[in-house]
């Protein structure tokens, strides 16, 4: 502020320009960041806090919101451009539109006005009022994206490539979520802190939007890329590309990003790119749940699929099933029944081992138990002279 009021107090300068004001604001964020963050330690929230704030001044300084970002249709081929749409070309003629610029441009100076007559005219409608919106609607651009060479850019098939009316760009461009920011480290904080499902929800669709009707927005050289990949992830930008006609690899997007991050940023290294990295990764997750949240856990719909196999899960098939239930403990003979066996050697069995609670001696009945019947060879059944275990307690 204080370099803008010494602007103005000094009578030989002219009108103050972009590049005037671009200057002003770079100059401004360098004092402040020196004396705000540089000359303490900073918790981690608040070095987050300090790329996010730098991401914003730059955003603040560059209004990448505005038509200059639209380049001329002769642009260097491995830049992103607007085509008009040949389909529509002959109402653009009509209306004195030759390039995509000046047709985005007209379809915003109209959406500007006719918001102007509304606001005046707050208990009337458009209907009412006989607002008209114009041609642009029905105007159409195409996206092409950058490649290696002026053969590639030519053999790119317009046809599938979905066309948008201009004024869906302009819509986009004049409601930038950034457009009306004034105060970057208050932006910030907002992207830090919040939670809500409803903001959430509404910065998710700014950055859908931005994907699908001005995508010249992600160019490695336009700093919104940093703000929308704070909120959707590289992949699902790659999907919304992809839905449009648009091939865009991951790996575009990746260097795209790198190249947005060390010329417009000065990262450099990826100490310098960790704050942005981790609290994009956090904030995709946060916007991911809100928007998406997963399904309940406990609620499944409909009868769990049978198995084909015969064969139990986990028990490979050339090996036999466990025994399952209650075994009996080993007997241990009494000197009439050892039948030759040296009885003065009384030794006791190993214990049971079953994952099945042992039934309690007490409440044991007097006679011998299924499971003993079915542990007896066939001889002893026979000559049914089974014994119930010695009580060694």
């Amino acid at each position: 502020m204080y370099i803008i009021q010494e602007w103005k107090n000094d009578p030989q300068r002219g009108q103050l320009t972009q590049r005037d004001r671009k200057a002003f604001i770079e100059s401004a964020y360098v004092e402040t960041d020196e004396s705000y963050f540089n000359h303490r330690h900073l918790s981690d929230q608040e070095i987050k806090l300090r790329a996010l704030t730098k991401v914003f001044y730059k955003v603040l300084a560059e209004e990448p919101w505005s038509e200059d970002w639209i380049r001329a249709p002769d642009v260097e081929r491995k830049l992103s451009k607007f085509e008009m749409n040949k389909d529509t070309m002959p109402l653009a003629i009509q209306h004195g539109l030759l390039t995509p610029r000046d047709a985005v441009k007209a379809a915003r100076e109209a959406a500007i006005e006719n918001d102007k007559i509304l606001k005046e005219n707050p208990k009337k409608t458009a209907k009412e009022l006989n607002i008209k919106r114009g041609p642009y609607d029905e105007i159409e651009i195409v996206y092409i994206a950058g490649t290696v060479s002026s053969t590639a850019t030519n053999r790119i098939d317009r046809d599938n490539i979905y066309p948008v009316s201009v004024s869906s760009v302009a819509n986009v461009l004049q409601n930038h979520i950034c457009r009306d920011m004034v105060r970057p480290f208050t932006m910030a904080e907002r992207f830090l802190n919040c939670t809500e499902t409803k903001e959430l929800e509404k910065m998710r669709k700014f950055a859908c939007d931005v994907c699908d009707f001005a995508p010249h927005l992600l160019d490695n050289d336009n700093v919104s890329l940093l703000v929308v990949l704070l909120i959707l992830s590289r992949s699902d930008c790659c999907r919304r590309f992809e839905n449009n006609g648009i091939r865009i690899e991951g790996s575009t997007i990746s260097h795209r990003k790198a190249e947005c991050m060390k010329n417009k940023m000065g990262w450099r290294t990826s100490e310098e790119k960790k704050p942005y990295d981790n609290f994009a990764t956090e904030f995709q997750g946060r916007v991911r749940n809100a928007c998406s949240p997963a399904p309940r856990a406990g609620r499944m719909s409909g009868k769990k699929p049978q198995r084909k196999s015969s064969t139990p899960i986990g028990t490979p098939g050339g090996y036999p099933s466990p025994h399952m239930g209650y075994m009996a403990p080993p007997q241990v003979l009494s000197p009439s029944t050892a039948h030759g066996v040296n009885s003065n050697i009384n030794i006791a069995g190993p214990s049971m081992q079953s994952i099945y609670p042992q039934p309690s001696p007490v409440a044991a009945p007097s006679g011998p138990s299924p499971a003993v019947s079915r542990m007896s060879t066939g001889a002893e059944n026979k000559e049914n002279n089974m014994v119930e275990p010695m009580d060694l307690s």
